[in-house]
């Protein structure tokens, strides 16, 4: 007996430990940023190895937000999927996507088939250049970002920052599948979400393009004016720096760059 009750209490110490180390699952809603990297291989016809993502959160807070923010350290992350290089591999990619689904409800203020998509920014002073969706293409980024987003909810969070995952580019739904050199188009459509890393400071600019103005919330803390439909709105812009800080800031200068270190914490939200 007393055998028995030692094998009892080993085994159920033993499930508890499991499940204390059970990985949490990446959550994805309506509406949230994903940020996505990803390598090119050497002959620029692919990508290789691994694919990283992360969910920075719902695209909704940063549109209101109305102030810089600190978003969180993935150097950890980076450099477990593509060595401690990254920051000055010119062969790794970082874009930024979210959407609303064709048939998710209205989320935050955005209708349905409503998208977030990042441009490169050139020049520390400079700005992207913003870009025009017709109907025809917003429902085609629609359906592939849904694509890509529904794959992406419930992966093992398996990296070393909460909303982080690791998963191979040869998975059909990878970030990377959707995207040049891979593909000949971005999600399906012309403009490409994407910048090279490699150099000190890299941003993105954020635009949110709506599929319809009904119920929807047409104002955004950094755009001027309201949301037309069709049209890219400016919303902010991501920065990374070469130790991994990502930030988001309204129109990126050297001044906000430089800045970067003492911006206040962004709450995101946790996933389970």
């Amino acid at each position: 007996m007393k055998a028995l009750i030692s094998f009892s209490s080993i085994a159920a110490l033993g499930l508890i430990l499991l499940a204390s180390q059970a990985t949490a699952a990446v959550s994805v809603a309506p509406g949230d940023l994903i940020m996505g990297f990803f390598q090119v291989n050497g002959t620029g016809t692919g990508a290789a190895g691994t694919t990283y993502i992360y969910n920075a959160g719902a695209g909704a807070d940063f549109r209101e937000s109305g102030a810089p923010a600190a978003i969180d350290n993935l150097n950890a992350d980076l450099t477990t999927a593509f060595g401690a290089g990254w920051a000055t591999d010119n062969s790794l990619r970082w874009g930024v996507v979210g959407i609303v689904g064709a048939t998710d409800p209205l989320t935050n203020g955005d209708p349905a088939r409503t998208s977030y998509y990042s441009m490169s920014i050139n020049s520390l002073a400079g700005d992207s250049a913003g870009f025009n969706l017709s109907s025809s293409q917003r429902g085609s980024l629609s359906t592939s970002l849904k694509s890509f987003t529904n794959a992406a909810n419930g992966l093992d969070e398996n990296g070393a920052v909460d909303g982080g995952a690791f998963y191979s580019v040869s998975n059909p739904s990878s970030f990377s599948s959707f995207l040049p050199p891979t593909q000949t188009t971005s999600f399906a459509i012309g403009q490409n979400p994407l910048i090279a890393l490699g150099s000190p400071l890299v941003g993105l600019d954020i635009y949110r393009t709506l599929h319809s103005t009904a119920s929807a919330d047409l104002t955004a803390a950094f755009a001027d004016g309201n949301a037309q439909v069709g049209t890219g709105q400016y919303i902010g812009s991501f920065t990374l720096s070469p130790n991994g800080d990502v930030n988001f800031v309204p129109e990126p200068s050297t001044a906000a760059f430089a800045a970067a270190g003492a911006l206040f914490a962004f709450r995101r939200r946790r996933s389970a």
